[in-house]
């Protein structure tokens, strides 16, 4: 008899996606996935085309959104047309979340993940991974021709949250909000906002006290965490203790979302690595995880890079899912 586990391992769906790869996750016994969205499927008929030939091909949708546009950087840069873009924002998650998906994103990045190299590394056994050198960053020039200090980026969260949140509550939907990647105060230009455990806290916190301004009620907390285990790490000490800031924020019943990834060694330089080669035992994340019945979703956000001769993407996320499941497997299997 199969073991009764509260966590959803998911993968990935473009809303491209085809028949084959949706086969592709029932076949790994993945039930659920999330939908990121081109722009060319981002209206009104596509959305729900999308969804309901997911749904039919027997996996759940538990949370979907396009990059683009929530990490547009009209919307965190205040520029003149971000109102433009966050209702462009608000429109997809009233249509996914009148659908039935309930856990939306956002990401306060300027749509950077900013890296040095994709290539081969120390750590990746001869496979092509993601690369952070903070010495080369620090020295790259703004991305956006000037410079946006912490209290502009603050201030222009705090005006997302105040026109997002209504939407929320309308149609019950939950943002999970991913923090800055990689974990720095400023760089390229702009200030990060999300680089600890703390910078999570204070989000939560205010949006919570907008909430009660805008009259939105107090009964559910519409601004929740997609805890990047990768992120956490490569902030080491700076960001927190990952074991005991998962403690806290699940029990909080603010995560929503878990990304299960694994570096080589904190900031300043790191490699991306395989879920049993980094410096975090993984297990003990997991075990933080079931011994708090988290019950929400959880994926492996980025993996080393295999070529089309060795099994390409899906090999790669395949060996990455299934060794999450068997952290996931043994960690409950120890609670019993």
């Amino acid at each position: 008899m199969a073991m009764e586990m509260l966590m959803k391992p998911q993968l990935c769906v473009s809303s491209n996606a085809t028949d084959d790869y949706l086969r592709y996750l029932r076949q790994m016994n993945i039930s659920h996935c999330f939908v990121m969205f081109r722009n060319e499927e981002t209206n009104y008929d596509a959305v729900n085309r999308t969804l309901e030939r997911v749904r039919a091909a027997g996996l759940t949708v538990d949370d979907a959104g396009n990059g683009f546009i929530y990490k547009h950087p009209s919307i965190q840069l205040g520029l003149p047309d971000r109102d433009e873009w966050i209702a462009k924002y608000n429109d997809l998650n009233r249509w996914l979340g009148n659908a039935g998906v309930k856990v939306g994103y956002a990401t306060w990045d300027t749509g950077r993940v900013s890296t040095s190299w994709w290539k081969a590394g120390e750590h990746t056994h001869g496979a092509v991974g993601r690369i952070v050198d903070m010495n080369e960053i620090y020295a790259r020039k703004p991305a956006f021709g000037q410079e946006y200090d912490y209290d502009t980026m603050w201030n222009n969260f705090e005006y997302f949250l105040r026109a997002a949140l209504p939407v929320c509550k309308e149609v019950g939907m939950k943002l999970a909000l991913h923090p800055c990647d990689p974990p720095v105060r400023f760089y390229e230009g702009c200030a990060s906002i999300i680089i600890s455990g703390d910078d999570y806290r204070k989000a939560l916190r205010r949006a919570d006290e907008i909430q009660q301004e805008l009259g939105l009620g107090t009964d559910e907390h519409y601004l929740g965490i997609k805890f990047c285990c990768g992120c956490w790490l490569e902030g080491g000490e700076k960001f927190g203790n990952v074991l005991t800031d998962l403690a806290d924020f699940v029990q909080q019943k603010r995560v929503h979302i878990v990304h299960f990834r694994n570096v080589s060694s904190p900031l300043p330089y790191f490699e991306e690595t395989l879920l049993e080669d980094g410096y975090m035992d993984m297990y003990k994340i997991m075990d933080v995880l079931v011994k708090n019945g988290y019950d929400g979703t959880i994926y492996v956000d980025h993996v080393l890079r295999y070529d089309e001769q060795t099994g390409g993407e899906k090999t790669s996320f395949a060996y990455a899912t299934g060794y999450m499941k068997g952290l996931m497997a043994a960690a409950y299997h120890q609670q019993k």
